[in-house]
Parts: structure tokens; sequence; C-alpha cells
């Protein structure tokens, strides 16, 4: 059986200790389950398009099981014409099922690219906050979404992701979540700090959960995608290399909205 050695503080000694390669897949997959259940398609629905329901992105929730985190940037544009399509959520029902719930727009944080949203007339199994200023460069993580929007199926997909780097960041316009080669300079130029992920997201993981593999804790909320060349090749030749937004910032909006 391959075996993994960590080593561990204890006493001021270090004391190595060994984890067998299958034991540490199995904390990945239990809390896979622990994620989807939690997860949510965010999107948009009007009897007059077709299809009636759009996919705009993922979301996730956390809190009293009514409250919804995903990107600023995912969220339609609010019109207040009364023939606007209404913004709703697909969860997933006791039955395995999805169902279609409206939603409020509760706060957003556009300088960060967050939002909150309140689910109307269901509670969902909330998603746990972890302590995003642990996050090292080199940490192995987990994000979940819907990669490609509904092509795949109306399933959440689960990906790893290696932090490459974490790098001060100034975000793009709400309209410009796939990168340019030529953006990143600008972005190194930030203001606050972000997640550069080794990582293969595609358009519909925008707002999904970055967790850890071990807890399903998370630690940031997925935010763009750099793309060499046009926005087709995001899906043709993907760059491998994705960005996301640390948890903490998803904890102060939460400190502002009480």
């Amino acid at each position: 059986m391959k075996r993994r050695e960590v080593w561990l503080p204890i006493s001021q000694c270090l004391v190595a200790a060994t984890f067998p390669a299958q034991a540490i897949g199995a904390l990945l997959a239990d809390a896979v389950v622990r994620v989807r259940s939690s997860i949510v398609i965010v999107g948009t629905y009007r009897v007059t398009d077709n299809p009636r329901f759009q996919l705009r992105g993922t979301g996730f929730v956390i809190n009293d099981g009514n409250t919804v985190v995903t990107n600023a940037h995912v969220l339609p544009e609010a019109t207040g014409l009364s023939d606007a399509p209404a913004l709703v959520v697909q969860v997933r029902g006791a039955d395995g099922e999805w169902q279609m719930r409206r939603v409020e727009r509760h706060h957003r944080d556009d300088a960060h690219d967050l939002a909150l949203l309140r689910i109307e007339g269901l509670a969902v199994p909330a998603l746990a906050l972890g302590d995003s200023a642990r996050v090292r460069e080199g940490d192995d993580l987990a994000f979940t979404g819907f990669p490609i929007g509904g092509v795949l199926g109306y399933s959440p997909v689960t990906h790893r992701a290696t932090v490459s780097s974490i790098t001060p960041a100034a975000l793009p316009s709400p309209s410009a979540r796939q990168l340019q080669e030529r953006a990143v300079r600008g972005l190194r130029n930030g203001t606050f700090e972000i997640f550069q992920l080794d990582a293969t997201a595609y358009p519909g993981n925008s707002g999904g959960p970055l967790f850890d593999p071990n807890t399903g804790e998370v630690l940031g909320v997925m935010n763009m995608v750099l793309i060499k060349g046009t926005r087709e090749s995001a899906l043709s030749q993907p760059s491998g290399i994705a960005y996301a937004i640390p948890a903490r910032f998803v904890r102060e909006l939460l400190e502002r909205t009480r």
C-alpha cells in the first residue's frame, strides 16, 4: 500500500506519521459529498425566454441555510422593468431533484466581486467558512461548480486546485471575468490579495466554493480564469490558471450586513 509521510510537531518534537493514500482520497470524497449538498445554480427565469432558465454561474449556501454566496458579476443588471427575467437559484431537494426558487438580492461587494442572496421558502445545508489567512502557496484545495454552464448537465463537478501564488490584485470590470494575458500585469498591481490557482476552470464555475479537501471548509470563491487569445479558447485551450477571492472578504461582507 502506498503511504505518505507527514511530519507533525508535538511537544517541541517531530514525530513521523503515515497515512495511506486511500485515506487521503477518502477525505476529499467525504468533503465533496458535504459540499455538493450546499451547491446551487444561479440563473434567471422568464417564460418568454428559450430556454426559460438561463444558467449564469454557481453559488453555495452558508449561515442559516438561506444565504447564498456568489460573484457579483454572475448577477444580471437590475433594470426594474416588469418583464425582466427573475433572479432564481436551482437547489437540490431531499428527493434529489432540482427545484427552482426565487431569491432576493441581499448585499453585494463590487470591489471584491461578491454578492449575497436570500432564498425564499427553503433551507439548504450550509457550508462553513474557513480561515483563508491560513492558506499557503503550495496548498492543495478543490472547487465545485457547473463548468461550461449546463452542457455537462446540472450535476456539480469537482476539480482539484493548487495555490500557485497569493498575489495583490485589482479586479477587472464585472463583465470581464475571463482575463487576457496582458491583463495579469494589471492584476498584480492591485490592492488586496487573491489566490492564483493551478487549476482548469471554465465559464459556469464563477461563484463556486474553493474548499479544503480534508474538511470541506470554504476558503475562497472562484472568480476568474485566464484565457489565451479569444473567449472560445477558454474551452478549446484552457490555460490552467484561475483565480479565487479569499473567504475572509465573505466574512467581512457578512459583518457589514448585520
